[in-house]
């Protein structure tokens, strides 16, 4: 029990750490060196995910939905995408349900899709991935849906705080 508690509380992190690097990057256009340092920390922490945690695959289909999708976009990014993959030398790499793992990228990857007009809230939001992971709830594997919706929580906390204290201009 402890072991997903933990997990839990890094991937919690991991959405604070991976908003902020986002606002730094998308919104402030920030130059300033230390949002290499989140990247490093994010990337940690999501490696960490991947190779200790129960639900690591919907956290891997989410990483290579990034790279699929061309959505590392900056030097940030692209620093805490490399420490995520290198750091699986350290935390190992999960067990492969390749058809889980096919299932969830493919939601991984329309959640990176960029929609318009009425539909913008789904690029905002990314509601494929957490839809997804519910019915797993059905056959005991709870943890995939929490383990999203515990890292979107510290992202859209994060956003919320940003937007909030920094300004209207929404985070994306």
């Amino acid at each position: 029990m402890a072991d997903i508690i933990i997990a839990l509380l890094v991937a919690f992190f991991a959405g604070i750490l991976v908003k902020t690097v986002d606002w730094l990057d998308d919104d402030k256009k920030s130059r300033h060196p230390g949002k290499f340092l989140l990247a490093v920390f994010y990337g940690l922490a999501i490696g960490y995910i991947i190779g200790t945690a129960s639900f690591a695959l919907i956290f891997l289909a989410a990483l290579i939905a990034q790279i699929i999708a061309k959505k590392v976009d900056t030097m940030a990014h692209l620093v805490g995408f490399t420490i995520a993959v290198l750091s699986l030398v350290v935390f190992g790499v999960p067990y492969m349900d390749l058809a889980l793992l096919a299932y969830f990228l493919v939601l991984a990857f329309i959640d990176e899709g960029e929609f318009v007009g009425n539909l913008k809230f789904i690029s905002d939001y990314r509601p494929f991935l957490k839809v997804g992971a519910l019915p797993l709830i059905l056959i005991g594997r709870w943890d995939y849906f929490v383990g999203i919706m515990v890292f979107d929580f510290g992202y859209e906390l994060t956003r919320y705080v940003l937007t909030s204290r920094f300004g209207k201009k929404k985070a994306k």
